[in-house]
């Protein structure tokens, strides 16, 4: 044989037909070999009651419910029987308790697929506490098992389905799926290193000569039969008992012997032989097969025991008869399904007496299952069996070669042994996986490898040679130049790289003459407590912020000018820029730009801006974006993140602050530093503050934390720790002693947030640094707080309009016509969403300042029964009845001195008086419309409940209140205000088809005339205390025109007319 030594590893899986994916997802048959006249007696019908239920229950007695297709199981039906006297007999199981059988032949009624269902829902009715079985298929029964929480462990059956436990959550048994043997397979290649292999699989019971002789044929065309070591690694369902080895080694001789030689006998260009009797040969082919078998009975008793689950089964309720032979019942074969059905019930035993002793419902499945879960147990049959957490036995399985043995009569003493096996329940050492570990039986009595080792998994030349192909001699000098060139390059690069680098070290790019900073003032321009040292200034005609350290001077080391370098090279939106440092006239200062709406402490504080959700995840959005940019660069990460580190420019953009320059930010002298630096921990993870040692820069996971701190800020607006009343340094205390406190974070309860936003936090605050998420997955998690953002509105717009401008010159008449006909439904449409001069001001870029109104009318309605009404309804028909709604509401306020602020879901907003003051007509106008709208609304039929009508309630206030535009990339026309609160409250305070106004609105009522009130009396209105409000009940008509003048009347209807037309056209059009 040749020096090249190569493997080939044949899966050969000796049984049922296979589904082949992965290494071998293999399904087997668990079989006995039983004599004929045994098997025509196991297949006699017998007489056995359906169901045998135990009389006289007690509340000690336990009833357990089988069910099992009795034709199928006749000799293992004792097990069950044996396995309750057991555990009734060991007080150490189910103290207190005795176990009651009651069980059912579900094989009877095979037709009625229904029937064993209807079994168990008697069963359960009648009181049992867990279901053993059912044998064959059961995934039916397992999901009705699971559906009501009853433990079910099964002993045969083999579905793959029932391994998921998101659906079959109190399911578990004790017979080992097929695909278990895969793991050991998996062991058994990972301990030899075997990483080549080839997987034949049969269809058929056995092998014919021409599926043998197709297999060589492929194997020689594809030159894997050229030379080298073969292991054929046999799979079989069949258990290896000792006792028969010499059967089972003759069983196989004859076909390994045949297949083996003929392959030699191919390779060395010799006739194919198939009959030898050189058992040298023989000996040498043999010891290449490995065999991979369920591991036998281990425990000296078993065969004892099997013949007590032969005499059980004779037993009530079963009553399996003996045979016509006395003979024949002592050989049949107990299947090991009785050890399966055995320790079935003992692991529910063991489960159950745990449960009880912790107080728990032994009937509660996942409970129950819990306890067997991830465990193992001693089994019947000598060994430990694991289960896994799909509630699968994974198997013990051997593994069985060739040995020496002076017992066998033949020539050879040798036979088939086990030699190893596999250990599950632990890491494996060697592989440094969950697969079970391949060990020896006997260290002392390894495989009987050919050459005395494992063959190699590749041949070190490869499978063509391809690795060990001379090369022609004049090649070895160029290719040795061409290695010396590459080296002088890649050095040379490197040199080169590495002078520029120390060439930007030392210039002074970051340096900052600070004879070019000039001071300017900016009265608009927000600071926090923390910031107010940091001044404004102009730079190279940019605004810039200045900080001033406590320091007099600095050394520029090495490592300081490294960190300016990166400051300087670090560009991002969602960053403050860096613009440099300053180092003279004995003050060190740093330059940032500018942000114009300060921290966001400032932000958060400000009670009078509402923070809506399209704001919070904007924010949110930014600060994510920063800091995994500021991870990935490196800085590597901030360290001191807090909410005052993040800053709010013009654009409502918030950009990350204070981050790297460490060294140099170093040993300053800070006035009241211990107050700081309390302050500042309150941000700040459990393990940096318990550290001493731990660099400025923090870590990324603490980093994560500080987020956790600033998410909780956004979203309370409460500060750091919410409504924890004690000191900063009680805080830190608890924070960095959890042993003694536990484990203390900023208290959940009364914040208003998504569950996914609780669990984010959870996760960020989390005690071990490794538990925490990194910033990506972060993103990720908020990703559905991100849902409904979109660009800029008005960007989109202007570019449309700009890209028409600047083609106007080079198109026809035809496409300039197009452009203003575009540009009228934008500016229309920009009308529609804000108020004209609101509009008109954005469009010119104009800042829109808030203004405050002195008195304005505010109308708020509601739907009554509105939730109810939804909860009735199919979404597409609440949002079509809204359609009907708001389109109504709509074409009504067009004929009214009104402007429409929002509608949120059912309720509806309008405001008169601004932005355009109309001194005190806005309450009558607010008036007529609110009469106009209810009288329009209650014959509003609602369209997908015929007979049914909308019920609006409304209120109407008046008061002082602010407007103005808040937002960016949606921006959004606010009203803020006591007012606004107020008007809310008459709507909440109402009545469905009535309008309710306040003292105040009623006086202007009264003052403008015309309007028809009744008084309600003084009632309670949550926050404002007892209020004297009215019913408006209708307007006289001639004095509204009389208010207005018979001229100005008919212009201003005939105005509204014309609006309403031309409203209808441009939609048409649109």
């Amino acid at each position: 044989m040749a020096d090249r030594i190569q493997l080939m590893l044949l899966l050969l899986v000796l049984s049922a037909p296979l589904e082949l994916h992965a290494l071998a997802s293999a399904i087997a048959r668990m079989s006995c070999d039983c004599p004929r006249n045994v098997d025509s007696f196991l297949r006699t019908n017998v007489s056995i009651p359906t169901v045998t239920m135990a009389r006289n229950r007690s509340g000690d007695e336990l009833y357990v419910g089988f069910l099992a297709g009795y034709v199928h199981s006749k000799v293992v039906l004792g097990a069950l029987l044996l396995a309750i006297e057991t555990i009734n007999n060991d007080s150490s199981l189910l103290p207190g308790k005795k176990l009651r059988l009651q069980a059912v032949d579900i094989g009877a009624q095979k037709s009625l697929k229904a029937f064993p269902i209807q079994k168990m829902t008697e069963m359960r009715d009648s009181g049992i506490v867990v279901f053993i079985g059912p044998d064959e298929t059961c995934t039916s029964e397992a999901l009705v098992a699971s559906a009501w929480n009853l433990p079910m462990i099964s002993y045969k059956c083999a579905d793959i389905a029932v391994s998921d436990k998101t659906v079959y959550s109190s399911f578990a048994r004790t017979l080992p799926p097929a695909t278990k043997v895969s793991k050991s397979v998996a062991a058994l290649l990972l301990a030899n290193n075997w990483h080549c292999f080839s997987i034949v699989a049969s269809k058929h019971p056995a092998w014919s000569m021409e599926i043998a002789h197709a297999i060589e044929v492929k194997f020689w065309n594809r030159k894997l039969l050229s030379t080298g070591d073969y292991i054929v690694i046999s799979i079989d369902d069949e258990i290896y008992d000792p006792n028969m080895k010499r059967n089972i080694y003759q069983e196989y001789s004859d076909f390994y012997q045949k297949y083996f030689e003929n392959l030699k006998d191919k390779h060395q260009n010799r006739k194919p032989r198939y009959n030898y009797k050189d058992q040298a040969r023989l000996q040498e082919a043999f010891q290449s097969v490995l065999r991979i078998s369920p591991l036998f009975p281990m425990n000296p008793k078993y065969r004892k025991l099997c013949h007590q689950f032969k005499l059980y089964s004779r037993k009530d309720p079963f009553h399996v008869p003996l045979p016509y032979n006395r003979h024949i019942f002592d050989d049949i074969q107990v299947p090991i399904y009785s050890a399966y059905l055995y320790d079935a019930l003992i692991i529910y035993a063991r489960a159950a007496s745990e449960v009880i002793r912790d107080g728990g419902d032994i009937s509660d499945g996942r409970l129950i299952m819990r306890h067997i879960f991830n465990r193992s147990y001693h089994s019947i049959q000598g060994f430990d069996v694991y289960i896994d957490a799909n509630g699968d036995a994974e198997g013990n399985f051997s593994v069985i070669a060739l040995q020496k043995d002076d017992k066998v009569n033949n020539s050879l003493q040798m036979s088939m042994q086990p030699v190893a096996l596999f250990v599950y329940g632990t890491r494996n050492a060697t592989t440094g996986t969950t697969l079970p570990e391949f060990r020896y039986l006997n260290p002392n009595r390894p495989i009987m490898w050919l050459k005395g080792r494992p063959p190699l998994a590749e041949p070190i030349c490869g499978f063509y040679n391809e690795k060990c192909r001379p090369k022609a001699k004049d090649w070895r000098y160029i290719t040795g130049a061409l290695v010396v060139i590459l080296f002088m390059a890649i050095f040379t690069i490197i040199l080169f790289k590495h002078y520029r680098y120390e060439q930007t070290l030392a210039c002074l790019l970051w340096k900052v003459d600070m004879k070019d900073v000039i001071l300017i003032t900016s009265p608009d321009a927000l600071y926090s407590n923390e910031l107010r040292k940091n001044l404004v200034r102009l730079y190279r005609g940019n605004i810039v912020a200045i900080k001033y350290l406590h320091k007099r001077s600095i050394d520029i080391t090495r490592n300081i000018r490294k960190e300016l370098k990166q400051m300087r090279e670090i560009r991002h939106e969602n960053l403050i820029t860096f613009v440099g440092a300053s180092i003279d006239h004995g003050t060190v200062s740093i330059l940032t730009s500018y942000c114009a709406r300060g921290s966001l402490v400032d932000v958060l504080s400000n009670e009078d801006l509402k923070l809506d959700h399209m704001f919070v995840s904007s924010l949110v959005s930014d600060i994510v974006k920063g800091l995994i940019y500021l991870h990935d660069s490196d800085v590597g990460s901030h360290g001191n993140l807090r909410s005052s580190k993040i800053l709010i420019d013009s654009r409502w953009v918030a950009q990350i602050a204070d981050f790297g320059l460490h060294e140099f930010k170093s040993c300053q002298e800070e006035p009241s530093k211990f107050e700081k630096e309390l302050r500042r921990s309150l941000w700040k993870a459990p393990e940096i503050l318990r550290d001493p040692n731990c660099p400025p820069r923090g870590t990324q996971k603490g980093d994560v934390y500080s987020f956790g701190i600033v998410l909780y800020e956004i979203i309370g607006r409460k500060g750091p720790w919410g409504d924890v009343n004690m000191s900063w340094q009680d805080i830190v205390a608890r924070i960095m002693s959890p042993e003694e406190y536990g484990i203390f974070r900023p208290s959940l309860r009364g914040i208003d947030a998504p569950e996914y936003v609780m669990q984010l936090l959870h996760s960020c605050w989390a005690e071990d640094p490794e538990d925490r998420p990194d910033i990506r997955l972060v993103r990720v998690k908020l990703k559905p707080m991100q849902a409904g953002l979109k660009p800029n509105i008005f960007d989109n717009m202007l570019a449309i309009m700009e890209k028409y401008a600047y083609n106007l010159e080079g198109i026809v008449q035809e496409r300039t016509n197009q452009l203003s006909e575009e540009k009228k439904k934008t500016e229309s449409l920009l009308l529609r969403m804000l108020p004209k001069s609101v509009a008109e001001s954005l469009k010119r870029g104009e800042r829109v300042e808030a203004e405050c109104f002195d008195c304005v009318t505010i109308f708020f309605s509601d739907l009554v029964g509105f939730t109810e009404l939804c909860a009735q309804s199919t979404p597409f028909e609440v949002v079509e009845m809204l359609n009907d709604l708001y389109t109504c509401c709509d074409f009504i306020i067009s004929s009214y001195d009104v402007y429409k602020v929002e509608t949120i879901g059912d309720a509806y907003m309008v405001v008169s008086g601004l932005p355009l003051r109309n001194g005190d007509r806005h309450a009558g106008e607010i008036a007529s419309m609110a009469l106009h709208l209810l009288n329009s609304i209650s014959n509003l039929e609602i369209r997908h409940r015929p007979g049914e009508f909308i019920q609006m309630r409304i209120g109407i206030h008046s008061g002082q209140c602010v407007a103005g535009v808040v937002g960016l990339k949606m921006p959004r026309y606010c009203l803020f205000g006591d007012t606004v609160n107020t008007a809310s409250r008459m709507e909440s305070n109402g009545e469905a088809l009535k309008i309710h106004i306040s003292s105040v609105t009623f006086e202007l009522l009264k003052k403008l005339g015309g309007y028809k009130c009744k008084e309600r009396g003084i009632i309670k209105v949550k926050g404002k205390g007892e209020m004297r409000t009215y019913w408006l009940l209708g307007e006289d008509d001639q004095k509204r025109m009389d208010r207005f003048g018979s001229n100005d009347a008919i212009t201003s209807l005939t105005t509204a007319w014309m609006k309403l037309f031309a409203r209808a056209v441009n939609e048409i059009a649109y």
